[in-house]
């Protein structure tokens, strides 16, 4: 079985979002922060992306998202999950990537259980893109397939308040 013990992780956040990186820095045990030379490095080292296409948008704008990257305890980088905190309680998986060597094994479970330690109750974790492998992978994570905007109408949030008559449609000859 995998230890968290056996890894250590590492956090990086963007400029102007140092006070949710401080906030999700806080709640992960024993992570340490890195500037984001680190991560653009580490990303380079990841020839496989399995079926992420290398021209996925999400590569290029990584430095403007939060990165945990996770390495073993030889110094190896081992994975990495690029994430969006929309809001605290709401938070966008981007990317979830481990070394193509190293997969099969749960580490991405780890890497993202791990992820989870510093979100509340009731957050809402979701992937906006994923990939038929990743599917499965999010599947076994607890994800559940979903649609993006969804309404739930009641009587105060329907769109037209007052009853509206009802009028009979008129058959046209054409």
């Amino acid at each position: 079985m995998i230890s968290r013990g056996e890894y250590h992780f590492y956090l990086y956040f963007p400029e102007g979002a140092e006070q949710m990186g401080a906030y999700f820095a806080s709640r992960l045990p024993g992570v340490g922060k890195v500037p984001w030379f680190i991560c653009e490095t580490l990303s380079c080292l990841f020839d496989d992306l399995g079926e992420i296409n290398p021209d996925y948008p999400g590569f290029k704008k990584m430095s403007e998202h939060f990165v945990l990257s996770m390495f073993g305890s030889d110094g190896q980088p081992v994975g990495f999950c690029v994430f969006i905190p929309e809001r605290l309680d709401l938070v966008q998986i981007d990317i979830i990537l481990i070394k193509k060597e190293l997969r099969e094994r749960g580490l991405g479970r780890l890497l993202l259980g791990y992820l989870e330690q510093a979100l509340e109750q009731g957050t809402i974790l979701y992937v906006r893109q994923v990939t038929n492998t990743g599917r499965k992978f999010f599947t076994r994570c607890g994800f559940a397939r979903d649609v993006q905007l969804f309404k739930v109408l009641n009587h105060n949030n329907r769109l037209l308040k007052e009853k509206t008559c009802y009028t009979p449609a008129v058959y046209a000859c054409v």
